[in-house]
């Protein structure tokens, strides 16, 4: 028994390898046209979108880095408590600019409050 790596009629891996069993005749091996007994490796690492060329006998690396960006697939959304964390943020942003507003609006009255003591002239 032996070990073959199917491919589709562009020559793509299919994704799984698949078992050969010898013909029971002749003991030796009929590989299908669709398949090789070649891994589909390059350099001892495995392949995004392995290809196979059947004129030189090799795989070939189709994936492009649109498509393995493709696979990653989305990030994980926040957790809640990264969302408590971004809104205490906001929270925080927000008490200090009305802070800074009351600041403000207690200079203006104290100076009116002088203004009118004064005899209301500035």
């Amino acid at each position: 028994m032996i070990q073959i790596y199917p491919f589709d009629t562009e020559g793509f891996f299919l994704g799984q390898p698949d078992t050969l069993e010898p013909d029971p005749e002749t003991g030796k091996y009929k590989i299908p046209d669709n398949a090789t007994n070649i891994p589909p490796v390059k350099n001892g690492q495995g392949m995004w979108r392995p290809w196979f060329d059947s004129e030189k006998q090799e795989w070939i690396e189709k994936a492009d880095q649109k498509y393995k960006d493709s696979l990653k697939g989305s990030p994980d959304p926040p957790s809640a408590l990264d969302e408590l964390k971004a809104q205490n943020a906001l929270t925080i942003v927000q008490l200090a600019e009305a802070q800074n507003l009351i600041e403000s609006q207690a200079k203006m009255i104290s100076d009116l409050f002088l203004m009118l003591a004064e005899g209301g002239k500035a």
